[in-house]
């Protein structure tokens, strides 16, 4: 039973940071930066500017959070196997 519960624990955990993973590198495509603001700007490029910057922070954010996920998988898989 526990042997069971360990390793659908482990595919729990490894579909988590691969799902992670790929919600931070699907918000990321077709973003450039830096966010170029025209030489006479309006306000609304003004907001187009500031919408991007924040999915810009927004992806990077994800890719952050789903790196530091995807590296700490191998040490949360070892530590349940209790090969520390």
């Amino acid at each position: 039973m526990r042997k069971s519960l360990t390793r659908v624990a482990a595919v729990f955990a490894l579909s988590l940071g691969v799902l992670g993973l790929a919600g931070g590198v699907a918000s990321a495509q077709g973003l450039t930066a830096p966010v170029v603001v025209p030489a006479h700007p309006t306000g609304a490029d003004y907001v187009n500017a500031f919408n991007e910057s924040g999915a810009l922070l927004g992806a990077g954010a994800a890719g952050l959070v789903s790196s530091a996920w995807a590296g700490a998988i191998p040490s949360i898989l070892q530590g349940a196997l209790g090969g520390l």
